[in-house]
């Protein structure tokens, strides 16, 4: 190991340098603290042995100096004085100092003081180095969170996409990279256009591990169509579909990864919406300003076995529109941790009722971010906008 010595005393310098020689280790020599601090600067040290009163800059100030300095190992410095005495020590901890050695002192005592601090260097070793291999794997686990989470928005609706009976706009805000919550919406023909939003109990990557798994369920070649006797598909209505889901996932008591959802089917033929919930928030149906909260609720899939569940039928005529949401929304914390709740939020759409669909949704995101006055939200914040076009 690379030791420099600081100390004016010539005699004691020499000591120094040649007992720690004959243990092994390299030397330097400086002959106050201002020397020392240059020889300091070119090549950092791992041990300073120096000591408290020297011209120019005494121990204390080459030790506040190391102290001080930024992207260099850690340095271990003892001081040596002639001082004793309780005062003595807190000025040289104060100052950043590791250890003491009275003069005169033993060789046998400076041996021992360099020993400790060669086993205090050697942990600070090794902590920078686990910490080195934790922030790469932490590293490596983030680029893979990014990269499941570019894969999960693969899976939402394109911005601004049409379908043929209805135009949509939403926002999914995770609480971490990944989401619980995800939605989908899917023409199933020209007739009929299926939309579901769910939200999977908790957040991160289980959560969304579950939600990935549940979103290639719920697609036209999933459990959302089902083949006639004539060979042709059919849409399985909302209801069927929800006890469908409850029968293959049951929460085990040691995950409780049950889920809420609200699925929904649109035929564009009779201007009506067919709407299941396991559990899920009520969605809003906005016709003007006139908003109506539906649904009876319901249980969450996958909390007991089975369930039947109730369906519900309701006009949306050309220029209706229904929001679906996650609770994340009306559960919004302030600061003060007053919820957002619902009424906020129906305020929030009938201000923005005569402006594009895209801009309520946007309207929405700005009243809940100056809500929760903070850039990252406790909880997914989730929501699906759908609006009827006109035939």
């Amino acid at each position: 190991m690379r030791i420099l010595v600081a100390d004016d005393e010539p005699v004691l310098r020499l000591i120094l340098a040649r007992a720690l020689t004959q243990w092994g280790h390299e030397v330097v020599v400086a002959e106050d603290g201002e020397q020392a601090w240059e020889l300091f600067e070119r090549q950092p040290f791992r041990m300073v042995i120096s000591d408290w009163m020297m011209p120019r800059a005494d121990g204390l100030e080459l030790t506040r100096r190391i102290r001080a300095r930024s992207g260099a190992g850690y340095a271990y410095v003892v001081l040596l004085t002639g001082r004793s005495g309780v005062a003595s020590l807190v000025e040289g901890m104060e100052a950043g100092a590791d250890d003491f050695m009275v003069k005169p002192f033993q060789a046998d005592e400076l041996r021992a003081r360099v020993r400790a601090g060669e086993r205090m260097l050697q942990l600070e070793s090794d902590l920078a180095e686990r910490s080195q291999r934790l922030s790469q794997a932490l590293e490596s686990a983030r680029h893979d969170l990014e990269a499941a989470a570019g894969l999960q928005r693969t899976l939402l609706p394109a911005p601004g996409h049409e379908w043929p009976a209805v135009r949509s706009a939403w926002r999914l805000l995770p609480a971490s990279l990944v989401a619980g919550d995800v939605f989908g919406v899917h023409a199933l023909g020209s007739r009929y256009t299926a939309f579901y939003l769910l939200d999977v109990a908790g957040h991160g990557v289980s959560s969304a591990m579950l939600s990935f798994s549940l979103s290639k369920m719920l697609s036209p070649e999933g459990l959302l169509t089902r083949a006639r006797p004539d060979g042709r598909s059919e849409p399985v209505p909302p209801a069927e579909v929800l006890a469908e889901l409850n029968g293959r996932f049951q929460a085990d008591v040691d995950s409780m990864k049950y889920f809420t959802i609200l699925y929904g089917l649109l035929d564009a033929e009779s201007d009506a919406i067919t709407l299941a919930q396991g559990g899920h928030p009520s969605p809003l149906h906005m016709r003007g300003e006139t908003i109506t909260r539906l649904g009876t609720s319901g249980f969450p899939i996958g909390m007991l076995p089975g369930m039947d569940f109730e369906q519900e039928t309701f006009a949306f005529a050309p220029g209706d529109r229904l929001f679906l949401y996650s609770d994340g929304v009306t559960e919004c914390p302030s600061p003060g941790r007053e919820p957002f709740r619902v009424e906020r939020f129906e305020a929030a759409l009938r201000a923005s009722a005569s402006e594009p669909l895209d801009a309520s949704v946007e309207g929405v995101e700005r009243e809940l971010r100056a809500w929760s006055g903070a850039g990252e939200f406790p909880d997914d914040v989730t929501l699906l906008a759908l609006e009827r076009k006109a035939a």
